[in-house]
């Protein structure tokens, strides 16, 4: 019941701020970022200078049974030429039932505050696939996932941010990436 309620609401989301960007170029670069975790225990507030994916540059915590990896970011333009980022997350079930990262988090980007839209559609080109967001993972397995926004600027800091989807408490992950 609570994988179809969740799945209604995403879906509602979905429709509502459905922004499909047809294609993008090669991938151009990448973010690099110091992370913060808000009412949570883990706390990066380290500078991320090359965004590779070691553990010290990345903003992890446990939101409920869950454990999520903000991993980077990296830049590439739609069909327009316009710019769009693409945030890679690591996401772990440690809930005994099956679940999706797009059933179990919000995930937002920002820029100067304002957030950004996801862009649906992109080319083969940018090395991107969406696929993982959808996937059930059972207990104790993990999962990379891609999410891509259309951003306002190629200047401005992105803020990305991350909590349960369903939950009583806050807590919520955030890691700001330079895109200069």
């Amino acid at each position: 019941m609570k994988k179809i309620f969740t799945f209604i609401i995403l879906m509602i989301m979905a429709l509502s701020t459905f922004s499909a960007c047809e294609e993008t170029s090669s991938t151009q670069n990448q973010g690099s970022g110091s992370a913060t975790s808000s009412n949570s225990t883990n706390t990066d507030n380290s500078q991320n200078k090359n965004n590779n994916n070691s553990s010290s540059n990345q903003s992890q915590s446990n939101l409920g049974n869950y454990n999520i990896v903000i991993e980077g970011c990296r830049l590439a333009t739609d069909y327009k030429g316009e710019p769009i980022v693409i945030v890679k997350y690591q996401f772990t079930n440690n809930d005994s039932e099956a679940t999706a990262f797009m059933w179990t988090f919000e995930y937002n980007v920002y820029q100067n505050g304002i957030g950004l839209n996801e862009c649906y559609v992109v080319a083969e080109t940018a090395n991107f696939s969406s696929d993982n967001q959808s996937k059930e993972i059972k207990k104790g397995a993990s999962i990379s996932v891609e999410v891509a926004y259309v951003l306002n600027d190629t200047t401005t800091d992105i803020e990305v941010e991350v909590s349960e989807l369903i939950s009583f408490s806050d807590k919520k992950i955030t890691k700001t990436f330079s895109i200069k």
